[in-house]
């Protein structure tokens, strides 16, 4: 019996059996727990107000205990972008040699579908991987984002402006602004010292300092740092101590700082502008995390949650609804002989607690 390669549970299998590639933003703060995939489109959340700081209550012996209230939360309901990039096979496609094939290639045209496919599948899920790490640099650096919605051409004009944002009021509670820049003299280790205060203040945990790669190179020639790092001992070649970061992330320095333990991680990834720019227009390269910025973190701090997908189904035309992180669907259309292979997702990008990050723009 052969297989339908566009089944969506064989096309789920087949994705699931492919290691999917890290990010290091959205895996390191906001990693998916089973809970975290919900079987409506709309995810409904519950944010704690703050870490709970009650000290217990001294009794007096043999009158029993004395209550205490419970914690304050907020619930909400969001109903998280839809994600749907998608890819087009024409029937000539199937025809020509691809890449890599060989001049007298014996490939058929049903083997080069199954290739197309799997690759195409590969692409889209790493398209949608970008989303998500873009989704959590902008959580980290504005404690929100603004998606824009395309109803056709990706880049258009006529986007839809969608807007999730973490906190009330008119702007970002969680910004820290240093007195003087730090590529002008400014005081890092005590800047980097209040922002982790800022947090563990509050119960939250402060471990990480994210830095762009223009950041790290300010910090790198600091004299206060590298007296930190005791560079008489700096090695200029040394065996290498494997540690699985992902594309763009390194860790630079960890950092004493009034008792705080601080990784500082360079993180340099790039992402495509959306729109073209410029004269002549063209699209440009985007840091994640800008060329001015840090933030201050720590891991876990959030969450990636998944909203259900509803799409119809093969020749019975039903609707199904499918929990899962990625969902794919095939659409054909007989009379141009394509098949235009789709990957959904409806992520949210979100932190446990409210305000436990935070931004700052340390350099001019």
């Amino acid at each position: 019996m052969a297989i339908n390669l566009y089944n969506t549970k064989t096309m789920l299998s087949l994705q699931e059996a492919v290691k999917p590639k890290s990010t290091f933003l959205r895996d390191r703060y906001f990693p998916t727990a089973s809970e975290d995939i919900f079987t409506t489109e709309e995810v409904l959340v519950d944010f704690k107000d703050e870490t709970d700081a009650t000290l217990a209550p001294v009794v007096i012996p043999g009158k029993g205990g004395v209550p205490l209230a419970r914690g304050g939360y907020q619930t909400h309901q969001f109903t998280p972008p839809l994600v749907a990039p998608e890819r087009t096979l024409t029937a000539d496609q199937l025809l020509r040699r691809q890449a890599g094939e060989s001049v007298f290639s014996s490939v058929t045209p049903e083997q080069r579908e199954a290739k197309f496919l799997a690759q195409d599948m590969a692409d889209l899920n790493e398209a949608i991987d970008l989303r998500e790490e873009y989704m959590a640099a902008q959580v980290l650096l504005n404690n929100g984002y603004t998606l824009h919605q395309y109803a056709d051409k990706y880049g258009s004009a006529e986007a839809i402006d969608m807007e999730i944002k973490f906190y009330t009021g008119a702007s970002n509670p969680s910004v820290y602004t240093p007195a003087t820049k730090w590529d002008n003299g400014g005081d890092i280790i005590a800047d980097i010292g209040a922002m982790a205060n800022a947090l563990t203040k509050r119960g939250l945990k402060a471990s990480d300092l994210i830095v762009s790669g223009k950041v790290a190179d300010v910090m790198l020639t600091n004299s206060t740092i590298l007296a930190l790092l005791d560079n008489r001992r700096f090695i200029l070649a040394q065996e290498v101590n494997p540690q699985e970061n992902a594309d763009g992330s390194v860790l630079i320095a960890v950092l004493n700082v009034k008792g705080h333990l601080i990784n500082v991680f360079s993180y340099t990834r790039q992402y495509r502008s959306e729109t073209k720019s410029g004269s002549p227009a063209k699209y440009t390269m985007v840091d994640f995390i800008p060329e001015k910025y840090c933030v201050m973190t720590a891991p876990g701090m959030g969450r990636t949650a998944y909203g259900a997908i509803t799409q119809i189904e093969g020749a019975s035309r039903d609707f199904v609804t499918y929990a899962a992180k990625r969902v794919p669907h095939s659409v054909i259309d007989e009379n141009a002989n394509t098949r235009t292979q789709i990957q959904q997702s409806r992520p949210l990008v979100m932190p446990k607690v409210l305000n436990s990050a935070i931004s700052s723009q340390v350099l001019t």
